[in-house]
C-alpha cells in the first residue's frame, strides 16, 4: 500500500471514530426498584417524590451499576432520590439498557443553558459609606441585615452550600475568614473548585472566567473584610460544589445530572441552606426544557430540589435574567415546590422612590399557575468581590440577589435552629415589604425582604434625631468616634476643621434608622499621620439636627 492510501484510510478511520463518538449521547437510565436493609425490594415511583427520607436515603444497586457497566455503559452519577445513574452510551448500548428488566426507562441528559446575563452595571461614583459595611452598607441595608448582626446573628452554626461554576477565593481579602467545610468539583472530577491549569474538562482556568461567578457569589454571604466589605452571613460553613460550566464556553454546556450530584453530595455533608445562582432554560437548538415543563415535576434539577426541601433543606434558587428575552418566563428549578425563587430589584441608595424590579428580573407563574419569584432582594449594582484584580466590583443578576437572600435564611435559622424550610419561607414572605400591585405578584413575588422583620427580633427607632458626644476625646488612638441615633434614614455629615479654620476631614455616610453609636457602626474620623496633634472643630450634621463641638487629638509621637 502506498504512502497516499495508507493516508487516506488513516483518515477514514479516524473520521468513523470521530461519527461513533459523536453518536454518543449522556442519558439518565431510571431504575425500576431498590433494596432495603432487609434485602426487600422497593419499587421506586414519581422520581422519588412517592417516597419517605430513609427509602432517599438508600444506595443505587451496586448489582443494577455492575450489569449496566458489563453492558458498555459509561457511568457519569448516581442519583440516590431519583433511583437513577446518568450515563454515557452509545445508541446501540442504549436499546439494550432500554430492554434490562430492571430499568424503567431512559432519558436525554437535558444539556442546558444559562440564563443570559443581565446587562453589565457601570462603575458608578463610590457610594455613601459607613465604616463597619463598606460597599456592601446598601444592598445589606436594604432588607435590614446590619440589625441582625448587631444582635450577634452572623450565620454561626448554620452550613450553607453553593452550587456555582467554581470558586476562586483563596486570595481575596474577602474570603481570610471563611469557613470551608468540603469542596467538590464535579466537572473535572477532582477536590479543587479554585483555578488550575490542563484541567480535562475546562482547560486552563487561570485566564477566563471559569470559578469567577461562584466566588463573587460567595462574597455576598461569607466575605468579611472590615471597612471595605461585610458579606450576609460570614460566621457561617460552606460546602463549595463547582458543577457548572464557565458562561464563556457555549460549545460545552452544563448539564443537569452534575447540579443533582453536587446537590445530593451538600444534603449528606448536613446542608441546611443551599444557593443556586444558577437557573437553565433551554440549548442554542432548542433541546432542554420549554417554559411549558415550568411546573416543578418536570425538570430534574427541579424535582431534585423539591425533595432537597421536603428533607429539611432551605433550597434558594436565581430566578433568572430573561425578561427582557424570548424566554421571559423564570428557569428551572425556580419552579420547584418549596423553593425559593429570587428576583432582582435596583439599589435605592438615599432616593425616596422604593425599589424598583429590575428589568431583567424573570417573571412568574410556573406553568401550572403559582406565583413566582417568592420574594425579591437587591441584584443590580451590587458590589461583590473582584477575583482577578482583588477589591470589589459592581454586578447585577438575580444571581446576587438569591445570596443576599440564603444569607438572611442562614441568620433565621442561627435565631431558629428547630425552623424548617417552611417556616423559612413563611416567614420571608410574610414579612416582606410589598412593592407592585398589592399583594403577591408574579413581578415582586410577597416582595422585598426585610430580615429583622422575618427574624421577630425589634429594633426601634428612637423619636428624634440625637448626635451624640464623640470619643475618645482627646483621642489617642488615632480614631474618633461620633456617634448618632436617627428616628428615619438620611445622610450624616462630618467636617473638621483645624484651629485656623482649614477643612481637614469631610465625609458622608448613608445611614438607616436606629442607634449608630458603637465604634463599629458610628461615624468616625480616622486623622492621617500628616496631621498634627492640637484642638481641633467639628460639625456633624444629621437631618434634623446640627451641633458644633471640639476634639483633642494627642497622639503619641
Amino acid at each position: 500500500m502506498n504512502k497516499g492510501v495508507r493516508w487516506w484510510c488513516a483518515a477514514l478511520l479516524v473520521h468513523v471514530g470521530a461519527l461513533a463518538v459523536a453518536a454518543e449521547q449522556n442519558i439518565w437510565i431510571l431504575l425500576r426498584d431498590k433494596t432495603d436493609a432487609d434485602g426487600q425490594r422497593i419499587a421506586w415511583v414519581d422520581l422519588g417524590a412517592g417516597h419517605v427520607d430513609a427509602e432517599l436515603d438508600l444506595p443505587v444497586s451496586q448489582g443494577y451499576i455492575e450489569r449496566l457497566r458489563a453492558m458498555g455503559v459509561t457511568v457519569r452519577f448516581y442519583s440516590r432520590w431519583l433511583n437513577a445513574v446518568s450515563a454515557r452510551v452509545s445508541p446501540e448500548v442504549q436499546r439494550r439498557v432500554q430492554a434490562v428488566d430492571f430499568v424503567a426507562a431512559t432519558r436525554p441528559v437535558q444539556r442546558l443553558q444559562r440564563p443570559s446575563p443581565s446587562p453589565p452595571v457601570p462603575l458608578a461614583s463610590p457610594k455613601l459609606l459607613q465604616s463597619r459595611y463598606g460597599l456592601a452598607l446598601e444592598p445589606l441595608a436594604q432588607i435590614a441585615v446590619p440589625p441582625l448582626h448587631d444582635q450577634g446573628l452572623m450565620g454561626a452554626g448554620v452550613r450553607v452550600a453553593l452550587l456555582d461554576n467554581g470558586f476562586h477565593y483563596a486570595d481575596h481579602a474577602a474570603f481570610a475568614a471563611i469557613r470551608v467545610v468540603a469542596q467538590r468539583d464535579f466537572v473535572n472530577d477532582d477536590e479543587v473548585v479554585s483555578d488550575e491549569a490542563d484541567q480535562p474538562v475546562t482547560g486552563d482556568e487561570r485566564s477566563g472566567s471559569q470559578n469567577l461567578h461562584g466566588a463573587q457569589v460567595l462574597s455576598l454571604l461569607a466575605g468579611y473584610d472590615p471597612d471595605h466589605f461585610i458579606g450576609v452571613a460570614p460566621d457561617a460553613e460552606y460546602i463549595l460544589a463547582k458543577t457548572e460550566l464557565d458562561d464563556n464556553m457555549p460549545e460545552m454546556p452544563s448539564e443537569e445530572d452534575r447540579w443533582v450530584a453536587g446537590l445530593e453530595w451538600a444534603d449528606s455533608l448536613g446542608a441546611q441552606v443551599v444557593n443556586s445562582s444558577l437557573g437553565y432554560n433551554r440549548w442554542d437548538d432548542g433541546t432542554g426544557y420549554s417554559p411549558a415543563d415550568l411546573d416543578g415535576e418536570t425538570a430534574l434539577t427541579s424535582v431534585a430540589a423539591a425533595l432537597a426541601v421536603r428533607r429539611g433543606i432551605v433550597v434558594v434558587v436565581a430566578a433568572g435574567n430573561e425578561a427582557n428575552g424570548d424566554w421571559h418566563y423564570i428557569t428551572m428549578p425556580a419552579d420547584a415546590d418549596g423553593a425559593i425563587a429570587v428576583g432582582a430589584v435596583e439599589v435605592t441608595g438615599s432616593g425616596e422612590r422604593g425599589p424598583q424590579i429590575a428589568s431583567f428580573s424573570s417573571r412568574g407563574p410556573t406553568a401550572d399557575g403559582r406565583i413566582k419569584p417568592d420574594v425579591v432582594a437587591p441584584g443590580s449594582g451590587v458590589a461583590v468581590a473582584d477575583l482577578r484584580r482583588g477589591g470589589y466590583v459592581r454586578k447585577g443578576g438575580t444571581s446576587f440577589a438569591a445570596p443576599l437572600v440564603s444569607g438572611v435564611c442562614a441568620l433565621l435559622l442561627q435565631k431558629n435552629p428547630d425552623w424548617g424550610p417552611d417556616q423559612v419561607l413563611e416567614a420571608l414572605r410574610s414579612t416582606a415589604l410589598d412593592l407592585g400591585a398589592a399583594g403577591p405578584d408574579t413581578v415582586y413575588g410577597w416582595g422585598q425582604v426585610n430580615a429583622l422583620a422575618a427574624s421577630g427580633l425589634d429594633e426601634v427607632p428612637p423619636q428624634a434625631d440625637s448626635l451624640l458626644a464623640p470619643f475618645p476625646n482627646p483621642a489617642r488612638d488615632g480614631v474618633v468616634h461620633f456617634p448618632v441615633q436617627l428616628a428615619e434614614r438620611g445622610l450624616v455629615e462630618l467636617s473638621i476643621f483645624d484651629v485656623a479654620g482649614r477643612l481637614v476631614f469631610a465625609e458622608r455616610w448613608d445611614l438607616w434608622p436606629g442607634s449608630h453609636d458603637r465604634p463599629d457602626r458610628a461615624p468616625r474620623w480616622t486623622p492621617e499621620r500628616a496631621v498634627a496633634n492640637g484642638i481641633y472643630l467639628y460639625k456633624l450634621r444629621s437631618p434634623n439636627r446640627s451641633h458644633l463641638g471640639k476634639i483633642a487629638l494627642v497622639r503619641a509621637p
